[in-house]
């Protein structure tokens, strides 16, 4: 092949149309790669998100039944006071109403003797 003909082949559009169609298309698959490997890189990261958020979630419901159980056994706690407080309460009524009563049969006695006294 001489100079001319050379001259001529890569003066010719198709040939450069050729590269560019080429160069397009090289372009287009290091686009498709860089893609593919970001999309991985996505999914991996997705996957390990996941597994720390079950791992998260898994230690919140732990939290969570610890609190329940804690819960219970205040409230246990609380139902038991407040049986000694009625307990109490009504114990207390007791004393009251036997001082009142002695009290009251006290001062009967006073007012007795002294209405005998006085007569």
């Amino acid at each position: 092949m001489d100079v001319k003909t050379l001259s001529d082949i890569a003066n010719s559009p198709a040939v450069w149309a050729i590269c560019c169609i080429a160069l397009v298309g090289f372009i287009l698959k290091k686009i498709y790669e860089k893609n593919d490997k970001q999309e991985e890189r996505l999914t991996n990261l997705h996957d390990e998100y996941m597994a720390e958020s079950k791992e998260r979630e898994n230690k919140l419901m732990e939290h969570l039944t610890r609190s329940d159980e804690l819960h219970e056994r205040q409230t246990s706690a609380i139902e038991g006071i407040n049986k000694s407080l009625q307990s109490l309460e009504v114990r207390v009524d007791n004393i009251e109403r036997n001082s009142y009563r002695k009290y009251i049969k006290r001062n009967d006695l006073i007012e007795n003797q002294l209405e005998s006294t006085s007569l």
